[in-house]
């Protein structure tokens, strides 16, 4: 066993963030309040008087940025050409596009040594056109350079190079705006066709699309369109062909050029079919693509392009050396060992006549497999010695006789069978051969990568890895890893050279870590020494600085292991730990479900062009995510975990997967049963709740389950964890025995399923079966809900005086109230606010007649789909009629003025028309299905609910809160509960991943409160300007008996930015001060508010400064 590090480990230095994703800073504090505004009564000593709405700081939109040249292209081939009787040439073109801020586009080759004196080199050349593959002529209007003439086939032209060594063209705006690239091919002196390492010159006018990429890579494994199929070194011209692509189409189309060559790794796509090739073809392809994945892996634009990239890179033998001597050096050994050649007498020996034929046909990676398990046969004594072959080809590289019989391309070859003859004497020459096979296919393992990256590294690194290799297996090795990983990295991630066999290196390092971190006994290591473990395999994941929010979780978490200032294992210091891990695991769960989904797109096509096996590709992008060493992170969270959750007091609820909204309402039957024993069953048409005590982690989730809850741990990478996030399943675990014990208690029972902070609420439904059924009406039991009528107003917008029942709604009736209250006065103000009223939404339908049918058509739809119980028809008419409202609805002409001057209340920075897009928006989520479900359970009639929405201005936060009066949880209606998060509140009510700064307090005076747990939340949304935000204001939400919060939108004017949040300094963590303050503050708010109301609240607001504001108060529904 490997001893546990020590207790106390120095924290490393942290990694330079990546340039394009730099560590965030804290937000910029907001333009000065105005004085007004400010001086608002300190809250310890408050006094009843009564506020004006608060006016807020105000930030403008920014102007417009000047227009840019955009860089198109930019990319350097080389050219090697000659030999035999033919010049040798080595030089290469610069490729280089630019798109002007007119729309025009220039598009510059130059060429390096490339034109003979005397001679004449040009480009033949065509343009390809948008969504075609097909070759033609420029089109009319391109300024082309002198001497540029069609090649003859009216397809193709010819442009010579300028004695300057450059091709200059020219698309002016509108000409060849459809034209995606231009590819083509050197020719000197009319006869030498110079092929570049990059294939094709392809040079790219527009942003590749990565579905062009995927048909081009996935049509050419498509059997049904060759006539001999293909083969790997086919597969490996497609491969550079679009490699250049691929990068300028983001992350999509790095994931085809994975996805391809995984595939191809596997075996899932075909090695041997097709024609032959030479080997020296082969060992030049491999060398050029693999250089050129090495330098994409180090500088593509973004961290996911780099990871897959390096991923692809990892399947790929490293190529190079002199590709003859494969074919050379098989016939000179058995010349030299007197084996029978063709007509030359000699030994006959069927195995190496076999072999021979493929060496000279299609060499590959898997001659290095032949040639260890033909040497382990030669090793062994002769009678049965050809067993061992076979049994060393299975045992190490799992290839079979049929496999080895199915390696044949070509009319001479027909596979390998054997047997050899048993010749000792040919093992030395054998290993020399062997040799020469690895320098062309080899570099997986660190001992052969190290052995080809030699003398490419600084000599320090160098010496210590060599080291590092001899002591392997002792226990400062698995650490000193990734110590050697982070120092070579500068060999590899910058310049302008990237090391193929460095990397390659680093690879086969990476995955050893992993190896080791997996064999890992941890019995008797303590909790200090598994944090430490944790730290360096993050380190390990963290050497090419690929993923953003890793390295912001790992900052905060590096800060918590380290130098932190609190002590070790108190509450408070464990409370910031357990937070700095949730963040951790929450980057960790967002890179890779983001690996998984880009990835399994293309594996799905390529799969069934290729016609895979399907079992494999339906979960290629889950194996993918267990093959990545952030599967070390995860083990090594789910060790340190426990104990620092009990440490911290927190709940023993440890959420994988959210789920989804409609939980709140009705999950369905609570169901105790193994998930294992129910594979393959089907529940749509009665969704339940799944009590498993075991899960395995590889277990499907049949259709209709909402929930998977077990007693067992759940590994966040698992199969189940990854598939549950993808189909917004909940899956949690309760490893408690008394919570395990009531949720069983609860089997047969209907139920509804709400997070509430760290916490999951399974109590009985109010709504029954009905509201995820697609039958009709609603159950006996379903609660009937009276709903205010509404009250027909004039006015199109209306100011809180005119807030009244039956004009408007709870939310804004309730600030109305607010705005004029001396209560709240002496804690928070409430921006001013205006509102469409109910009758704003028939109104604007009446002024357009022709959106009005479709919208009656629609709901006729709708009725007759649930009528008829089909759940897609119903859910199809629902989606026509919000797009319908959204984006066909339009504006009446008497609605712009009303508009016009709310925009010039808030700041004069949203125009009318993107102000009514927004409300559109609102009113069309009257239709979604949720809400839908939710009142057809409740009686409701569709007519009866009407639609206002409330205009404020958004307000630029620091922090957001909501407060309940009652704690939700408990049902304590002397105990406030709230929670905090870093920016707007959309991290809060969208019930995002990670935990928010959650408290409790005794409405006692005095009395202390008390931190459940510190944020996480990794996302914090802000507004990039002060804008608008329109709020759903039903006349159907919070009734008593029904909880209708979160059913209907509330959209933002201009969307907000989203920005990752620096925990490291945030002081909602790290100030235990303001904190406290700022949590008593609140809670004093919420008292406040409720003894205003008269019964318990839900509050909404925001904080900017030492403001509070208070955006929404609602009748809590206990």
């Amino acid at each position: 066993a490997v001893p546990p590090p020590a207790a106390a480990v120095p924290p490393p230095a942290a990694p330079p963030a990546p340039a394009e994703v730099p560590t965030p800073a804290a937000p910029p504090a907001p333009a000065a309040v105005p004085a007004e505004a400010a001086a608002s009564p300190e809250w310890m000593n408050p006094t009843p008087e009564a506020a004006p709405a608060a006016p807020v700081a105000r930030v403008a939109p920014p102007a417009a940025a000047p227009a840019s040249e955009k860089i198109r292209f930019d990319e350097y081939a080389k050219v090697d050409f000659g030999g035999h009787d033919r010049t040798e040439t080595h030089g290469g073109v610069h490729m280089f596009a630019v798109e002007h801020p007119d729309g025009s586009k220039t598009v510059t080759l130059t060429q390096t040594d490339l034109l003979p004196e005397g001679g004449s080199l040009e480009w033949h050349w065509a343009c390809v056109m948008e969504g075609s593959d097909t070759w033609c002529l420029p089109p009319d209007g391109a300024v082309l350079p002198g001497g540029t003439n069609d090649s003859g086939d009216g397809k193709a032209s010819r442009t010579p190079f300028g004695g300057d060594g450059k091709i200059v063209m020219e698309f002016p705006r509108g000409v060849g705006d459809d034209v995606a690239r231009l590819v083509g091919i050197l020719v000197r002196n009319n006869s030498d066709w110079l092929h570049a390492n990059v294939g094709d010159l392809t040079i790219p006018l527009m942003t590749p699309n990565s579905n062009g990429i995927l048909k081009a890579l996935s049509s050419g494994e498509n059997k049904k369109n060759q006539e001999h199929g293909t083969n790997l070194y086919n597969r490996f011209c497609r491969i550079n062909d679009k490699l250049s692509e691929s990068q300028q189409a983001g992350p999509q189309g790095a994931a085809a050029i994975f996805a391809t060559l995984r595939l191809s790794a596997v075996r899932q796509l075909a090695w041997y079919a097709g024609g032959n090739y030479q080997g020296k073809d082969m060992a030049h392809m491999q060398k050029v693509i693999c250089e050129r994945m090495a330098r994409a892996s180090a500088t593509a634009e973004d961290g996911m392009s780099r990871q897959l990239y390096r991923a692809a890179l990892g399947t790929l033998p490293r190529g190079g050396g002199n590709g003859d001597d494969i074919r050379l050096g098989i016939l000179q050994l058995m010349r030299d060992n007197g084996i029978k050649e063709g007509h030359r007498p000699g030994i006959e020996d069927p195995f190496i006549a076999q072999w021979h034929q493929k060496l000279h046909s299609n060499t590959t990676v898997d001659d290095i497999y032949i040639c260890e398990a033909y040497i382990e046969f030669l090793r062994g004594e002769a009678p049965g010695a050809w067993d061992d072959f076979w049994n060393h080809l299975w045992d190490n590289h799992q290839l079979d006789k049929d496999d080895l019989a199915n390696m044949k391309a070509g009319w001479r070859t027909e596979g390998i069978h054997g047997p050899a003859e048993h010749l000792p004497h040919m093992i030395d020459p054998m290993l020399h051969f062997l040799w020469i096979l690895k320098i062309t296919h080899g570099g997986g393992n660190m001992d052969s990568a190290m052995d080809f990256a030699r003398g490419k590294m600084d000599g320090d690194v160098e010496g210590e890895i060599h080291d590092l290799l001899a002591n392997r297996d002792e226990g400062w090795a698995i650490n000193k890893i990734v110590e050697l990983r982070e120092r070579m990295s500068g060999s590899w991630r910058y310049g302008d050279v990237t090391e193929r066999d460095v990397v390659l290196l680093d690879i086969a390092m990476e995955k050893f870590y992993r190896q080791k971190i997996e064999g890992l006994d941890l019995t008797g290591w303590d909790y200090d020494a598994r944090l430490g473990q944790l730290e360096m395999s993050i380190r390990n994941v963290l050497v090419g600085q690929d993923f953003d929010r890793l390295i912001s979780a790992y900052e905060f978490f590096r800060k918590a292991n380290g130098d932190s200032g609190l002590t070790r294992w108190t509450p408070e210091w464990a409370k910031v730990m357990d937070a700095a891990l949730e963040s951790v695991s929450l980057a960790m769960e967002y890179h890779m479900d983001d690996l998984c989904q880009l990835v399994q797109h293309p594996a799905d096509v390529i799969g069934e062009q290729a016609d895979c096996d399907q079992a494999y590709i339906m979960n290629f992008g889950e194996e993918v995510v267990r093959g990545h060493s952030m599967f070390a992170v995860s083990r090594m969270l789910s060790e340190s975990r426990p104990g620092v959750r009990e440490a911290a007091g927190r709940s023993p609820w440890d959420v994988a997967a959210l789920g989804s909204p409609q939980l709140a309402s009705y999950a369905g039957e609570v169901t105790v049963t193994e998930l294992a024993d129910i594979q393959g069953g089907d529940y749509s048409a009665a969704p339940v709740v799944i009590l498993s005590a075991r899960l395995g982690g590889l277990e499907d989730i049949p259709p209709g389950v909402t929930a998977v809850l077990t007693s067992a741990p759940v590994d966040l990478l698992s199969h189940i964890a990854i598939r549950a996030r993808q189909t917004g399943v909940l899956l949690a675990a309760m490893p408690d025995p008394a919570g395990w014990e009531a949720l069983v208690a609860r089997a047969g029972q209907g139920v509804k399923i709400e997070v509430v902070g760290e916490e999951i609420k399974v109590s009985e439904s109010e709504l029954g079966p009905a509201a995820a059924s697609s039958a009709a009406g609603a159950p006996a039991a379903a609660p009937k809900l009276t709903l205010t009528p509404k009250a027909d107003t004039a006015d199109w917008v209306v100011t809180p005086d005119k807030y009244a029942e039956g004009v408007v709604g709870g939310k804004s009736s309730s600030l109305a109230k607010l705005g004029v209250s001396p209560a709240l006065a002496s804690f928070g103000r409430v921006p001013a606010s205006s509102a469409l009223p109910f009758n704003a939404f028939e109104k604007a339908l009446a002024a357009d007649s022709a959106t009005a049918a479709k919208v009656t058509a629609a709901a006729a739809a709708i009725a007759t789909a649930d009528a008829a119980g089909d759940a897609n028809a119903r859910r199809a008419a629902l989606d026509t009629m919000r797009s319908t409202i959204a984006y066909e609805l339009k504006m009446p002409d008497d609605l712009v003025t009303p508009l016009t001057t709310a925009a010039a209340a808030y700041g004069n920075t949203c125009a009318p028309a993107d102000i009514y897009q927004a409300v559109k928006k609102v009113w069309a989520s009257k239709w979604n299905e949720r809400a839908f479900l939710s009142r057809k359970a409740c009686g409701v009639e569709e007519d009866s609910l009407h639609m206002a929405t409330l205009l404020m201005e958004v307000v630029p936060a620091e922090n957001a809160f909501v407060l309940h009066t009652a704690n939700p949880l408990t049902g304590d209606t002397n105990e406030v509960f709230g929670e905090v998060c870093v920016g707007l509140g959309e991290a809060l009510v969208g019930n995002e991943p990670g935990s928010a700064l959650s408290f409790t307090a005794a409405k006692t005076a005095g009395a202390a409160p008390a931190v459940r747990s510190l944020p996480s939340k990794p996302i914090a949304h802000h507004a990039p300007y002060t804008t608008m935000i329109v709020r759903s204001d039903s006349n159907g939400e919070d009734l008593e008996g029904f909880a209708g919060a979160g059913l209907y939108d509330s959209v933002t004017v201009v969307p907000t930015e989203e920005r990752l949040v620096n925990y490291a300094d945030e002081p909602l963590v790290w100030d235990e001060p303001k904190r406290t303050a700022l949590i008593s503050r609140l809670a004093q708010l919420a008292v406040a508010i409720e003894a205003e109301m008269g019964v318990p609240q839900d509050i909404e607001g925001c904080i900017v400064g030492d403001d509070i504001y208070v955006l929404q108060s609602r009748n809590q529904v206990l």
